[in-house]
């Protein structure tokens, strides 16, 4: 603020005055005030924008480091160790991912045999440009993709299908879906991907797995978060729908043509813009964005819903939306998107008890699973760290409980499950435990949902803390 200015604020003081300098201190001060807090209210809503792509930039970056996957690499992801990794993994389903980098490769084939499967290709935004297999244009007999990226043209008749990715990065899913252990396994091995141009390095496609080894697709915290975005802004192209926000992170320091090196100003800004992000996108996950979100009025469960394409959602409720999805998952599911399918699922989360407590692990919750849930295939609940958002790691190494599973049953059909640090005795079958102290939220999941969960007749109740005194089966 300059002195004319300062002035013309403060007309009581004399220019020359002992006076007016303090006060111009202190104006100068609150402007300063103003520009850091408005600083970091920039860097809170980059957080917000850039959770999609830091997501799949994380996952990419830990497969890579953790697991040495090249671009033509997948990891399969099975065992629930594997699953902890991943933002609320569905810990029944067998996830087959690969991160491809098409500015290494130039454009790349992918082959998927034919078999009973389901897959999809998204882009570093988590917008789906293709699926795969049954959902797919191969209706599951299997076929050849050419993925091309920004300024990469197809070669005509190289290929079955051609998907242009608006992103030099790609992720590529999918997962075996027949019921015969050795021809899902055979569908698998035969997968494979490869650079289209002979003068690109041709190494075959590995299967690689975790084997216990560490990692995390978890969105990084404090300046890590900005690190891993630094760097996916720098190896991405611009989007013009991005231009905006790309010259707001200019001013964080975030460039697609410059090195990342934060001062101590930047540093301090970034990592109070990553925590008010973080908080913002765990409230949007929990309690919004939209009031209506709950699945029925006398009921705290929520809808899980993914957000729409940006292509076809221009609302002003997209980026939180975005947000809230991302914050509590990874990567779009054809299942939550499109009811004419015949295999889809939907998902249900609680945070709260009936009387609207956290759940955590000092005490020990009771739900009772009404006889008959919607669901033509089956239904699982999963507990899920808070903090983490990622499968619960407790005693038992059983984080879900499911209709396949052998449960005891109440007379009238109902199952009563039980969450908490010790079992009810005699019920260890439907105990999913809780660490103590811990902090842990529910997914209940039902398969190829009935219509009694479209019309909200599905009457599920909330958690209760559990009383042995006034227990009792009906």
């Amino acid at each position: 603020m300059d002195a004319r200015v300062s002035h013309s604020l403060l007309p009581e003081a004399r220019p020359d005055s002992a006076e007016y300098e303090a006060l111009l201190s202190v104006a100068r001060d609150e402007a300063r005030r103003l520009l850091e807090v408005s600083a970091v209210q920039r860097a809170s809503q980059a957080y917000l924008w850039s959770l999609p792509l830091v997501a799949l930039a994380q996952w990419q970056h830990e497969a890579r480091r953790a697991f040495g996957m090249r671009d033509t690499d997948v990891v399969i992801y099975e065992s629930l160790e594997d699953h902890r990794g991943i933002l609320t993994a569905d810990v029944s389903m067998t996830y087959i991912v690969g991160f491809p980098d098409l500015a290494r490769t130039g454009a790349l084939v992918v082959e998927l045999p034919a078999g009973s499967s389901a897959g999809v290709v998204l882009d570093f935004w988590q917008e789906p440009l293709e699926y795969l297999g049954e959902y797919g244009p191969d209706n599951g007999v299997g076929g050849t993709y050419l993925i091309t990226g920004p300024g990469q043209e197809p070669i005509a008749h190289a290929s079955d299908f051609v998907i242009r990715s608006p992103t030099m990065n790609v992720a590529i899913g999918f997962r075996a879906l027949d019921e015969d252990p050795a021809q899902a396994n055979a569908l698998v091995e035969g997968f494979n991907m490869y650079p289209l141009s002979p003068r690109a390095t041709d190494k075959p496609t590995r299967l690689l797995r975790p084997e216990g080894r560490n990692w995390s697709q978890v969105p990084p915290r404090g300046m890590t978060y900005w690190h891993r975005l630094a760097d996916i802004i720098r190896r991405e192209v611009s989007l013009e729908r991005d231009w905006a926000m790309l010259a707001l992170l200019e001013s964080l320091g975030i460039s697609h043509s410059r090195s990342f090196q934060p001062g101590p100003y930047r540093r301090r800004v970034l990592e109070q813009g990553a925590l008010m992000g973080e908080q913002i996108s765990r409230a949007l996950a929990i309690h919004g964005p939209r009031v209506g979100a709950r699945y029925r009025a006398d009921s705290r469960w929520r809808e899980v819903v993914p957000f729409h394409s940006l292509l076809s959602d221009i609302s002003p409720e997209f980026i939180d939306a975005r947000a809230a999805f991302c914050y509590q998952a990874v990567a779009m599911s054809i299942a939550l998107l499109n009811r004419e399918w015949g295999t889809h699922h939907v998902c249900l989360a609680s945070h709260v008890d009936s009387q609207d407590r956290a759940l955590n692990g000092d005490h020990s919750y009771l739900l009772r699973m009404p006889p008959h849930p919607p669901a033509e295939h089956d239904w699982s609940l999963t507990i899920y760290d808070a903090e983490q958002r990622t499968p619960i790691d407790n005693v038992q190494s059983i984080a879900s409980r499911s209709s396949h599973y052998p449960l005891i049953y109440n007379g009238d059909g109902s199952v009563d499950l039980f969450v908490g640090a010790a079992p009810r005795i005699g019920w260890e079958r439907n105990w999913i435990s809780v660490p103590p102290e811990s902090q842990w939220f529910a997914y209940l999941r039902l398969s190829e949902p009935l219509d009694a969960y479209f019309s909200h007749q599905f009457a599920l109740p909330d958690f209760q803390l559990f009383d042995e005194s006034t227990y009792h089966t009906p």
